[in-house]
Parts: structure tokens; sequence; C-alpha cells
């Protein structure tokens, strides 16, 4: 009894830590956006990501890239059509994905503060949240190394660190 409710407590442990590790990087980079949508979109990234991983645990470890591969292609068109409506882009959901994909990573880098949430703009961390929770919870629970299945998340924490630089007010409020 006490041996399967350690096991089902780990199980769940793990991959809510994975989520909130990946999701942070989400968090700290939405500080220089305007609004919270990029937050909304990494941490939906975050979720799903682990649990695409979770979900397809059991099955073989060739099959998991491409499933978690055509849940990530769907979490990133929602979020392009989520970020045009949210900034009334017109065109299609082609020719957004197109640009976005094109300029993606200058206009993220290149961008007044505070960045608007544009597909170009939420294209790279979107994308760059889903391979780091999917990483890391391949690494932590297919593996069983659970600290190395944090370093993903670490590092697009930095990354996201390194993004945003000194232009971010400071998260603590100052008395």
């Amino acid at each position: 009894m006490v041996k399967g409710l350690a096991r089902a407590l780990r199980a769940a442990v793990v991959p809510l830590a994975l989520i909130g590790l990946t999701a942070l990087a989400g968090v700290v980079l939405g500080r220089v956006y305007a609004g919270d949508l990029l937050t909304r979109l990494v941490v939906g990234a975050a979720v799903g990501s682990v649990l695409v991983s979770v979900a397809a645990r059991r099955l073989p470890s060739w099959l998991v890239a491409p499933v978690s591969v055509a849940a990530m292609a769907g979490w990133t068109l929602l979020s392009l059509r989520l970020a045009a409506s949210h900034a009334d882009l017109p065109g299609s959901l082609l020719d957004i994905t197109s640009d976005a994909a094109r300029n993606g990573i200058p206009r993220l880098l290149t961008a007044m503060i505070p960045v608007e949430p544009t597909p170009d703009t939420v294209l790279v961390p979107v994308v760059a949240a889903w391979l780091a929770g999917l990483a890391g919870a391949e690494v932590a629970l297919r593996t069983g190394r659970v600290l190395l299945g944090y370093l993903p998340a670490a590092g697009l924490y930095a990354a996201a660190i390194y993004v945003v630089g000194p232009n971010a007010e400071p998260a603590v409020a100052r008395r």
C-alpha cells in the first residue's frame, strides 16, 4: 500500500516539476511582452509536451517523437492563430506561419519593449518550450535520470533571461 502510494506520488511529482520549470521560462520572458498571451502559450506548450511524453511512456521510444511533433505542430498552429487574432493581423494561417518561420528569431531579438505578441514573436518561445519539455520528460521519465531531465528547462530559462536582459522590471515589489 505504502509502496504503491510512493510510486504514484513520484509519478506525479516529476512531471509537475518539469511543467513548472519549463513554464518558468515563459513567465520570465513574458515580463517584456505586452499582456500575458505569451506566458499562457508557453505554459500550454510545457503542459502539452510533458503530458504527451507521460501518455506515450508505454509506447516504443522511436514512436514518441512523431507523436510529440504532431502535437507540437497542432499547438504551434493554434498559438500562431491566437497571436494573429490578438494582433488583428490579416491573412491566412499558411501566410502567417511561413512569415513567422522566416522572421521569428530576428524579430524576437530586435523587437522594441514591450514586445507585441505577434506570430513571429511567439513562434520561437512556444517551440523551444515544447522541445525543452519533451526532452526533459523523456530523459527524466524514460531513463530515470531526473536531475539530468531538468537540464533542458534550465537551458530554456537561461535563454529567456538572456533575451530579457536588464530590460524587465524587478519581479519583487520594492518597499
